[in-house]
């Protein structure tokens, strides 16, 4: 049996042991270095998406309101030959869709960016509506738009574009940035009333 004296005040070195406090609160460092970095580029993708949500919200509650407001002045030119609204019933395509063929519908005129473009023949540019409680600083800086074209049987094709207020469109009315929604109706001024003999009146 071995025995180790020591004198009064000196220490007892032991050899091998290292010290671990700082390795561990360096990996805990990388760790809380690392937590935050994802939750902060979480926090900017859910706002990327946010913004994507309200800008083609935006855009669809103007394409819908184009569309209403345009079906309106359809029923107008065929009720009271447009005098409810002159200008806008100046401007529908009086050339008519022969056809209720997908071929025929593509070929109708909305089907062309051109005659989307500002300043277009037959390019219907309405004023947004809004509730008293709206601010002015919240307009749409792009009015809605929408394109009438006749079709047989006293019909109309009505097709409208909404697009958001960053929505950036070139002369020749493509979409260069923004969000842009499009609705399409086919919309029957007169709907025909069945007589006694099941033929139409």
């Amino acid at each position: 049996m071995k025995t180790e004296f020591r004198s009064p005040g000196t220490r007892c070195v032991r050899h091998g042991e290292q010290g671990v406090v700082l390795p561990m609160a360096l990996i805990m460092l990388v760790i809380i270095s690392f937590a935050g970095l994802m939750a902060a580029r979480n926090s900017a993708t859910f706002e990327q998406f946010s913004n994507n949500m309200r800008t083609n919200q935006v855009a669809r509650v103007s394409a819908e309101d184009a569309l209403r407001r345009c079906e309106r002045i359809a029923r107008d030119r065929t009720d009271n030959g447009g005098t409810g609204y002159p200008t806008e019933a100046a401007r529908v395509v009086a050339t008519e869709i022969t056809a209720d063929t997908v071929t025929a519908i593509r070929a109708g005129v909305w089907n062309t960016h051109a005659n989307w473009a500002a300043g277009a023949a037959n390019l219907i540019t309405l004023t947004p509506t809004y509730g008293s409680s709206v601010q002015s600083g919240a307009n749409l800086r792009n009015p809605p738009t929408c394109i009438i074209q006749a079709m047989v049987n006293g019909r109309y094709l009505v097709t409208s574009r909404g697009l958001s207020s960053d929505a950036v469109v070139g002369n020749n009315g493509r979409l260069r940035e923004g969000a842009e929604v499009w609705l399409q109706s086919i919309l029957t001024p007169e709907i025909p009333t069945l007589c006694a003999n099941n033929g139409i009146c």
